[in-house]
């Protein structure tokens, strides 16, 4: 669908989203830790800024102005699962239980040993429980490959920020792998 904005240029807001939508993915996976959460994010991100691109201004690209509704919709998102699960209390068990009655693992370890699995899901675990204002820029730039310029812009921030974000981010986790290690 074309949107016409005045003395701009008609937007293709259709082939816009579908261009950008692997970018935006890859934020909202960075900002839910969850795929599928992502996908829900992405897509009440897409349908805010259709709705909201009237108040599109044009000074910045279209891709960024939407990383910037899908870091919002992410944080919305996250507020709105705290919510819940205070309360409800979740029980969940890491094993499946067969027919026969036998206890299978829900992830198997993985036969060829090439690497060692506990300390990928420690390093995982610890990504995870940073401070959003850490784990966000963090991810961006290891994950997603994006430049600090970049992530400064999407997180609406100033470049300095960003890399101190990264750098204590990055003590944090170091400290947390290290101390788990001399355990």
């Amino acid at each position: 669908m074309t949107v016409a904005l005045g003395a701009r240029e008609d937007i293709d807001f259709e082939t816009v989203a579908q261009e950008c939508r692997p970018f935006l993915l890859k934020i909202a996976v960075a900002s839910t830790r969850n795929p599928s959460d992502a996908e829900d994010v992405v897509q009440e991100a897409l349908v805010r800024g259709f709705r909201g691109l009237k108040r599109f201004r044009g000074d910045c690209p279209l891709k960024l102005w939407l990383s910037r509704i899908v870091v919002r919709v992410a944080i919305n998102h996250h507020r709105s699962v705290a919510r819940r699960l205070k309360r409800w209390v979740f029980f969940t068990d890491m094993e499946r239980m067969q027919d026969d009655g036998a206890n299978i693992p829900f992830d198997p370890p993985d036969p060829s040993h090439d690497f060692d699995r506990e300390g990928l899901m420690d390093a995982r675990k610890t990504v995870n429980k940073l401070p959003d204002e850490f784990r966000m820029p963090l991810m961006m730039l290891a994950v997603d490959g994006l430049t600090i310029p970049e992530i400064a812009a999407i997180l609406e921030i100033p470049e300095g920020t960003v890399k101190s974000r990264i750098f204590y981010g990055r003590k944090r986790l170091k400290e947390t792998l290290q101390q788990r290690k001399k355990k």
